[in-house]
Order: C-alpha cells, then structure tokens, then sequence
C-alpha cells in the first residue's frame, strides 16, 4: 500500500511537470485545448503568427480540430503563403458559404481583396457599396465590389464579385496539423475573364 502511494505522488509530479512543460508564460492568449479528454482537463493553446510561418499550405478553424470525419468546425481560412502573400479561402466547410481572398499577411492579419464566387440561388441582387462583415462572426470586412463575371441567367448562374478591398482577421484561430479542405486552386480562379 505504502508503494503505490508512492507511485500516485511520483505520478501527480510527473503529470504537473509535463502540463507546466506544454505552456509557456509568454505566449498564451487564452484559447484552450483538450489535453486529457476522458477527464476534461483543458490548457491554454499557444498562439501562432502566421506571418511567421514557413512558405506552405495551411489551415486555420474558429474551432479546434473536431477529430472525425469533418474537414474543419467552425469559420475555416485555408490557404497557400509564400513569403508575405496569402492565398486562399475563408468560409464553412461542408458548404457553398465561402469567398476567395488574396493579400498580404502582418502578423494575423490579412488585407487585399476578395472574389465571391456565387451560383444559382445563392446570388445577391444588390453589391453594398460601403464596408461590411461578410461574415457572422464578424471577422472578414469587404468593401468596394464590382461584377467582374456573370455567366447565364437561369438557375446556372454564375457570378463573380471582386471586392478591391479584404480584411481578415484569424486572432484566436487554431491551427490544424494540416489543410484537410479542398485546396484552394480548385476553387479560386482569380481569372475574371
């Protein structure tokens, strides 16, 4: 009994040294993690600058990792980044609600434009003009659209709006261990012909 009293209290040091070792003072924002999920035991995630990142591919989600069968949960920006540049989309998987965006990154921020792809039912009659949130969470702003194509005029529609001006925000976002939605070249045609 005195033995494996010993072996509990050498566990509960060991496991307290492992969660201290997994968090750095310095870089927590405050999104949280599931480290141990049969007991709920969450930690502050560490934050990721993705103007730091290598060049790649990537993906970032409002919401962790659900682990399944879904390729993201959440809000999702996938993209391709070379140097300072992005490239790719922001939107929710499993759906048609998404926009192209292209720019410059600084920090978590992108700024650039956005390309609206719309098809059928899904096509606004009227382009605002003005700034405004693309999105419920209020994080991708447009401003300044423009039909740049429209293809048809009957339920195959399709339309394409270029917004000169993009801002996104991914602060907060978790990273995925790798891009699990569509890529962005099959996507994004950024070519307005």
């Amino acid at each position: 009994m005195h033995i494996r009293g010993n072996i509990l209290q050498w566990g509960g040091v060991f496991t307290a040294l492992l969660v201290g070792s997994l968090i750095s003072d310095n870089q927590v924002k405050g999104q949280q993690i599931l480290v141990f999920p049969h007991q709920n035991f969450w930690l502050a995630a560490q934050s990721v600058n993705i103007a730091d990142l290598a060049d790649g591919n990537y993906q970032f989600c409002s919401q962790p990792d659900p682990q399944d069968w879904r390729d993201g949960a959440g809000v999702c920006l996938n993209f391709q980044k070379a140097g300072n540049r992005v490239d790719g989309y922001y939107g929710y998987p499993h759906s048609d609600n998404f926009i192209c965006i292209q720019g410059t990154v600084d920090k978590n921020q992108i700024a650039g434009e956005a390309l609206e792809i719309l098809w059928g039912g899904n096509q606004q009659h009227k382009i605002p003009q003005s700034a405004f949130k693309w999105d419920s969470e209020g994080r991708l702003t447009l401003s300044q659209g423009n039909i740049m194509h429209s293809a048809n005029n009957d339920e195959d529609a399709v339309k394409k709006i270029l917004y000169r001006q993009a801002s996104l925000s991914i602060e907060g976002f978790y990273q995925y261990n790798r891009p699990r939605m569509t890529p962005p070249s099959q996507l994004c045609e950024w070519n307005l012909k």
